[in-house]
């Protein structure tokens, strides 16, 4: 195989698929970028069954043929002066990678060992921006459960209708939900799906944060992207997804509270408390809120004013949970509904934060104090 590449497309090209190819679930024979150049067109890919990624660019094609790149091909693509970049591949799949003076060599593996990665499509289609797709994953995957006993938590669920998009994510000890309006203009879309945490990892990587709408297929198993000339494919989970308001308590007092101040009390917290050996314990009193913890490194009590209307009530946190869901509202100030008898606690935005195009719950779960 001989081929020569402008570096700059090439570049563009190899590095959102290096990022299939260097994920964990990609090992073994899935490992690696697929490369076949044909006719004028270079082909690239990597599939692991649970993902893929393809994307194709101009090539000048002296000898057809295929091989499998390890992923460091791309540092060294990146290395490269601008211009042109010549690839040869010898029958024991030696790579020669040729940019002005520089002369690389690395070894691939046969492309007759890879699997083809299937070309799927989708039966219903919704539309978004990146910046919107990449805000929902970010404010909800922190929630998304890493336990293998319970795979369905593995990912999060999206609801997906003409009015709004919906995603909410279930780890046993939070629940993160974020509502957001809808771009579709099918008045009758109404559909469902699962998506794995990993999956919403590597769309964090591939995707910016701008206003570019993007188009989204869904299949029976999987979610389709088709941006910027790159064609993913990610399988979905298939089960039940639980119920989020099943979860959410009745609650006895509501207090009103600084976000920002209470994320910096609980980062104090997290100063002597980073091991997680005890938790915050939050006494809501009247018009403000004590926060204090004691380890054995040491112990800290901090204040913050609240509006608390009800009860006082005292309850026990891991401060990074609070942190986590704290950080992915969006206002100055939140409100906090409180429950007693370890049922939990309910952040919401106040009634004249909430907007017809964002929303956003989030529940935290106390923990026995000790």
């Amino acid at each position: 195989m001989i081929f020569t590449v402008d570096k700059s497309a090439f570049e563009k090209a190899v590095t959102p698929v290096s990022i299939i190819a260097q994920s964990k679930a990609a090992e073994s024979g899935y490992s690696g970028i697929f490369m076949e150049a044909k006719g004028d067109i270079l082909t690239l890919y990597c599939y692991d069954i649970e993902k893929g990624i393809k994307t194709t660019l101009n090539a000048d094609v002296e000898k057809e043929g295929k091989i499998i790149a390890d992923s460091q091909l791309v540092p060294i693509i990146h290395s490269l002066p601008e211009g042109e970049v010549k690839i040869e591949v010898d029958d024991n799949f030696i790579m020669k990678i040729t940019s002005g003076e520089a002369d690389f060599q690395i070894l691939g593996r046969s492309g007759d060992t890879y699997p083809s990665m299937p070309e799927i499509k989708g039966f219903s289609t919704f539309k978004l921006s990146k910046k919107q797709f990449r805000s929902m994953i970010n404010k909800t995957l922190f929630a998304v459960s890493s336990d293998e006993t319970k795979p369905i938590l593995k990912g999060s669920l999206f609801n997906v209708s003409s009015e709004k998009i919906s995603v909410n994510a279930i780890d046993g000890f939070r629940v993160a939900v974020r509502e957001e309006k809808s771009k579709s203009e099918n008045p009758e879309l109404n559909i469902r799906f699962i998506m794995p945490g990993r999956a919403q990892q590597n769309i964090l990587r591939l995707m910016d944060d701008s206003d570019q709408d993007i188009v989204c297929e869904l299949s029976n198993k999987h979610l389709i992207i088709n941006m910027d000339g790159l064609f993913m494919l990610f399988r979905l989970l298939e089960g039940d997804f639980p119920d989020y308001k099943k979860y959410l308590p009745e609650y006895q007092s509501v207090a009103t509270v600084d976000r920002a101040s209470l994320i910096a009390c609980l980062e104090r917290v997290s100063l002597i408390n980073d091991k997680l050996k005890a938790s915050a314990k939050l006494n809501f009193e009247g018009d403000r809120l004590k926060i204090s913890c004691e380890t054995d490194s040491g112990k800290i009590n901090d204040l913050i004013p609240c509006e608390l209307n009800g009860e006082n009530i005292e309850i026990n946190f891991n401060q990074n949970y609070l942190i986590d869901a704290l950080k992915a509202c969006d206002d100055d100030l939140v409100v906090l509904r409180l429950a007693n008898r370890g049922k939990g606690m309910v952040i919401i935005p106040r009634d004249e934060d909430v907007k017809d195009d964002t929303s956003y719950l989030h529940l935290v779960m106390p923990v026995r104090s000790r």
